[in-house]
């Protein structure tokens, strides 16, 4: 009996020593593992898979990081609200800027564009008048050409000044005025005939009488105390209105053709038919003229 207690005793005690151990043995162990994950949470002691050292892992980290650092772009500065207005302004400044130069150069294509065309107008002039010297017979004496303010066609002249003319021709329809010197024709000139109240007799006419300041007897105007006229269309024994009175009408290097006052003068050219009967000429033309057509001179006057 006491051998059996005896027995009894001892397996305690080792069950007990047993789980001692047990306990002490688990008690390390999970000691061990604690500080092994705390040791784990620590950067310094992470590895990484390929096993390099803590420090190597830490040179990777700083690398990565300066890569990403690199590529992120920067972010764009806050603008105040005076550098976002100065910012429009500038916007502003620059597209007046802009368009002022786009003006500047449009006009500087339409001046050039002008320039081109008055100088094709006057390369076909000068060709003009070339044509018409080289299709007359040429001979000493001046040639000019001479300019009217008016739609009208040009004076063309090439008269010899020490020949006297020998023949005028005025055609109607054209409103022209032929001018010969011994059967070569020398000038040509734009005319105003009379109206169809007021027609320039047609014929045959000489020059029967001339006078460098002729003044109408039958027609005349209607002036102002300052000489402006007031009414063009006046005729010899209407009475003017209050204020204005009665002047006959300027005939400068008259050219006599009939006995009724009808001849060939100076006078305004509206680039039509218009006077009373007369032919007028442009007035410079009817000044260099007149010394060179002689009491005489045949006139003929056709439609």
């Amino acid at each position: 009996m006491f051998y059996l207690e005896q027995m009894i005793s001892n397996i305690l005690v080792k069950r007990f020593i047993f789980v001692l151990l047990f306990s002490f043995t688990l008690f390390v162990t999970c000691q061990q593992l604690s500080q092994a994950m705390e040791s784990s949470n620590d950067p310094l002691f992470e590895n990484n898979d390929n096993g390099s050292s803590p420090q190597e892992v830490n040179t990777q980290g700083n690398f990565d990081n300066e890569s990403l650092t690199e590529n992120i772009p920067a972010a764009s500065p806050v603008l105040t609200e005076e550098e976002k207005k100065a910012l429009k302004q500038k916007e502003k400044e620059e597209k007046k800027r802009l368009k002022k130069l786009e003006k500047e150069e449009k006009k500087r294509k339409e001046e050039e564009e002008k320039k081109k065309k008055e100088q094709e107008k006057l390369e076909k002039k000068q060709n003009l008048s070339s044509s018409v010297n080289n299709s007359a017979d040429k001979k000493p004496g001046t040639e000019r050409v001479y300019i009217i303010h008016r739609i009208l066609p040009a004076i063309w002249w090439n008269i010899n000044p020490s020949e006297k003319v020998t023949k005028l021709e005025i055609n109607i329809s054209e409103q022209k005025l032929y001018v010969y010197q011994g059967g070569r024709l020398a000038a040509i000139s734009p005319i105003c005939s009379g109206t169809k109240d007021h027609p320039t007799p047609l014929g045959r006419f000489n020059v029967i009488n001339k006078e460098i300041l002729h003044r109408s007897n039958k027609y005349g105007c209607f002036v102002d105390s300052k000489g402006k006229i007031i009414y063009a269309n006046a005729t010899v024994g209407m009475i003017p209105p209050a204020g204005l009175h009665y002047e006959p009408a300027d005939m400068p290097f008259f050219l006599r053709l009939t006995d009724d006052g009808v001849g060939l003068h100076g006078g305004y050219l509206p680039g039509y038919a218009a006077s009373h009967g007369c032919v007028r000429l442009p007035k410079s033309f009817a000044q260099d003229l007149y010394p060179l057509v002689p009491l005489g001179t045949p006139v003929v006057v056709k439609d």
